[in-house]
């Protein structure tokens, strides 16, 4: 996303927060900016068509799915876990369904001349050395920002200047994002015990699909909890704060270890399948006929 740059005489300074914006603007040091929501719709890289087709393609894929389950036919431990998928992309496909795709161009803001530049912006407190950590800050920095810690625009972000993709909740960002991600971490996980049943070769790797699944639902559950019991907290002493972090910690470690679990155990799952597998839906049985 574009978002708004800050231009002090001509040369960019920074992106704006939306907070950092309303607050220059009632002090008088910018003007508001003069954008429509047809000017925003207008640098949106997607449209209606790009939209319906997706769409399409998610619903022909549930249909199969519904219609294969109706004749008895089985289905692939690949096929739930891609149907997981799907669902956690609707969600943030709804929430996002009118948000301009990859706007390139920041919108210029202009500092007067007559006031002093600003000194102190968001996009200052990041420190873009931190992204010398190499695959471990990015590795690390998405699940930081989705289990809702007050954590700065990422140094890429920064560097690139541009608006994160995951944001503008205002005052409620972290309260949005851990609900979204731990009630997508529940809904993927109950997704997966679809798969209850199938038939695998092991006992054991049954066992393991079981727990899998239920640590998936467990871990995000707790996480949420633990999130909220820490913030119903008026005061936090070191104690309570080595807890929470030992125990959300611990968790996030069992969501991983749950979710690789399931990827070993979908991958083996293809070594011998059902015979069922590969025969098509019988489409014409669902058209009523004499």
């Amino acid at each position: 996303m574009g978002g708004f740059m800050l231009y002090v005489n001509g040369n960019p300074r920074g992106t704006l927060t939306p907070e950092e914006l309303l607050r220059f603007v009632h002090e008088g040091y910018v003007d508001m900016p003069v954008i429509t929501e047809a000017d925003i719709e207008d640098r949106s890289k997607g449209d209606g068509l790009s939209k319906a087709i997706a769409i399409l393609q998610l619903a022909w894929f549930i249909l199969q799915l519904v219609a294969r389950y109706t004749q008895n036919l089985p289905m692939t431990l690949l096929e739930i876990d891609t149907l997981a998928v799907a669902a956690l992309t609707c969600v943030p496909y709804g929430l996002w369904w009118k948000k301009p795709k990859n706007v390139g161009r920041p919108y210029a803001v202009h500092w007067k001349t007559t006031a002093f530049p600003p000194s102190n912006l968001a996009y200052d407190k990041t420190d873009l050395s931190l992204s010398d950590g190499g695959w471990l800050f990015y590795l690390v920095y998405p699940f930081v920002s989705v289990m809702g810690f007050g954590s700065p625009p990422s140094p890429h972000a920064v560097y690139s200047r541009r608006v994160p993709t995951l944001g503008g909740y205002g005052k409620y960002h972290g309260e949005v994002t851990l609900l979204v991600g731990c009630f997508s971490g529940i809904v993927f996980g109950g997704i997966h015990c679809l798969g209850w049943n199938f038939s695998f070769q092991k006992h054991v790797e049954q066992i393991l699909w079981h727990w899998a699944s239920l640590a998936i639902i467990c871990a995000s559950l707790y996480i949420y909890l633990m999130f909220c019991y820490w913030s119903w907290l008026t005061s936090i002493n070191d104690c309570n704060a080595y807890f929470l972090f030992f125990t959300i910690s611990i968790s996030s470690l069992i969501y991983a270890a749950a979710r690789f679990t399931l990827i070993v155990l979908m991958i083996q799952s293809l070594r011998s399948l059902p015979p069922g597998v590969y025969d098509t839906v019988a489409w014409i049985s669902f058209v009523p006929h004499l």
